[in-house]
This record gives C-alpha cells, structure tokens and sequence, in this order.
C-alpha cells in the first residue's frame, strides 16, 4: 500500500496523500485488523466454544477424539475476515506489480 501510495503522491493533486502512510500509521493498521481478528476469535469462542467430540464409528476397535466447530457461523465469519485480508492482500499486490524500471535503485 505505501509503494502505491508513494508512486501516487508524485502526483500534483495529491500533495497530501504521504501522511496517511507513515511509520506509526503501518503499525497502526496492523494492530487494528489484528485487534478485529482477536475480538471474531474471543466473540466466536465465547459463545459456541469448539468442543472435544468422541468418534466410536470411525474405527470401532478405538475411540477417536474430534473437533467439534460448535458455532458453524462463528467459524465462518473468521475464515471469512481471514479470506477478505487475503484478497486485499492480493489486491494490493497486483496493483503494485508495475513499478517505475529504476524503483529500488542503489544510487551513489
């Protein structure tokens, strides 16, 4: 996003747009979609916790110990947050794939 951003702000119209990508502001964005994912985990595993589930089918000489979900939309919802940062992870990388050819340039 700051390389976007960065190539972006060459612009004359966007004589600002470099103070929303800071060092302080990255560390802040990590830190709040971390924090969403902590809270769907502490919602999620509060309500319908997943359960240890006795399997006597499976094989029937043996009992087999399986996860139960518990809430199938708890689960969802979290792998559903996990699949969106993905893709705007994906998103942004596909956006940065065209750099300037002298980007990254050791210059003396």
């Amino acid at each position: 996003m700051v390389v976007i951003a960065v190539f972006k702000s060459s612009r004359p119209e966007s004589k600002n747009a470099m103070k929303w990508f800071g060092a302080a502001q990255q560390r802040g964005t990590v830190v709040v979609l971390t924090a969403v994912q902590v809270v769907i985990c502490a919602f999620w595993l509060s309500t319908a916790s997943p359960t240890p589930q006795k399997n006597i089918l499976y094989i029937r000489s043996k009992i087999v110990y399986e996860c139960a979900i518990g809430s199938v939309t708890g689960f969802a919802i979290l792998l559903g947050y996990i699949g969106l940062l993905a893709a705007v992870s994906f998103l942004l990388a596909f956006l940065a794939r065209n750099l300037p050819d002298n980007f990254n340039e050791a210059k003396f």
